[in-house]
């Protein structure tokens, strides 16, 4: 059995420990004075709407499907045992198009826009109910997390990205469907950045640069993928060819 199986796991259980205990603290109750702020109360009511929120909810599901496998391989370690296709094809498809690349772009988006201008995406009035360990944990160390797995979880380059880019493009298509819909709901942006700047060209140039932005990420993961696990792909063409 690779050791491979055990580090996988302790990263799991540690994923699901950070952001379930980051919720947890986030979850706590807050002062009536600062719940009377109507900007507070405006980030409660659409804080489901969030692509960060989506994409850590994301990490622990993953988690969860991950030590799930993981589990069963090694309850049949003394067998000649192999995942069942469906899950081991979810695990894989559900990583590879929709947590990896999101993840990255959480990261990017976030940060990048925060050292620019910070009130384009975390205006101040946020620090009074996140503190900076919670907003590490949604915007950081969530790239630890997904790099863990990409190091740890053997895989292969799939010889068509068709199936993958598809489910990417549906997974973007159905939050920018949620934030159209809240905005004629409520005339509001979950961000702040896409009420300063629609109306505008730089509206559409935004969205297309997040898409451009996250199919880049998920050709990214391929590269690192070769370089970590190519030299075992090809020892395993020799054995088949002997």
């Amino acid at each position: 059995m690779s050791r491979h199986v055990y580090l996988r796991i302790l990263g799991y259980v540690a994923t699901i420990t950070l952001h379930v205990g980051n919720l947890y603290v986030m979850g706590q109750p807050k002062p009536k004075h600062i719940m009377a702020d109507p900007y507070i109360r405006g980030y409660m009511e659409m804080r489901t709407r969030y692509f960060t929120r989506w994409t850590f909810f994301l990490q622990i599901f993953y988690a969860v499907c991950g030590l799930t496998c993981d589990v069963m391989v090694l309850k049949n370690s003394k067998k000649n045992y192999e995942l069942p296709k469906y899950l081991k094809g979810f695990r894989d498809t559900l990583f590879a198009a929709i947590v990896w690349p999101s993840t990255l772009l959480v990261f990017t988006f976030f940060w990048t826009l925060y050292v620019i201008d910070r009130n384009l995406i975390f205006p101040p009035f946020l620090d009074q109910i996140v503190t900076p360990t919670s907003n590490h944990i949604m915007h950081t160390a969530i790239i630890p997390i997904a790099l863990w797995e990409v190091l740890f979880q053997p895989r292969s380059v799939p010889k068509s990205h068709v199936k993958n880019v598809l489910h990417l493009v549906l997974y973007l298509g159905l939050y920018l469907s949620v934030l159209i819909y809240t905005y004629m709901d409520s005339r509001r942006w979950v961000y702040p950045i896409f009420q300063k700047i629609y109306g505008t060209v730089y509206f559409y140039i935004v969205m297309g640069f997040i898409v451009i932005l996250c199919l880049g990420f998920y050709y990214l993961q391929w590269s690192i993928t070769k370089k970590i696990w190519g030299p075992l792909e090809k020892e395993k063409v020799k054995r088949k060819t002997r």
